[in-house]
């Protein structure tokens, strides 16, 4: 019986540890990107504002338009409801929410170079669930999504 509960008053006090760590945790994490792409800033504009076309060279299952703007599905079966703040030939705002409890900002700055565009993107993301601040640093890197985000649209707008 005693073995039980030291057991039991061992994964207590680190499901609390756990929680404290989570909670000391900042909620919002950033991640920063940024390319030149071989086109004009309106033919950048252009690929990204096509929502539809984008399960055809990113990792999105699928996209739906809606009233706000529009749901892409992951293809872990994530659903993210984005809604467009800016869509400028100079800039991008997007705020965004996730079914697997984050939400966010998403803002590109794009500059005409003599090379293209440069784009610049920032992706601020808020994970208010102490737990889930622990699997997000775990499971996800702003900054690496940005740049393979970024790598794509290159792709996409080049290619």
């Amino acid at each position: 019986m005693r073995i039980l509960i030291l057991t039991f008053a061992g994964l207590a006090l680190l499901a609390i540890v756990i929680f404290l760590i989570g909670w000391l945790l900042p909620a919002t994490r950033e991640g920063r990107a940024e390319t030149v792409i071989a086109a004009p800033p309106d033919r950048v504009l252009a690929v990204i504002a096509d929502v539809e076309a984008q399960p055809e060279w990113r990792a999105v299952a699928k996209v739906t338009r809606t009233a706000e703007g529009w749901e892409e599905i992951t293809p872990r079966g994530e659903k993210i409801a984005f809604a467009a703040e800016e869509m400028t030939k100079a800039r991008i705002r997007l705020r965004f929410t996730s079914d697997a409890g984050y939400s966010g900002i998403w803002e590109a700055v794009l500059e005409p170079v003599a090379e293209g565009t440069r784009i610049a993107v920032v992706e601020r993301a808020t994970v208010p669930s102490p737990l889930g601040r622990i699997i997000s640093r775990l499971m996800f890197d702003p900054g690496a999504f940005a740049t393979i985000y970024l790598a794509a649209l290159k792709a996409r707008v080049e290619g």
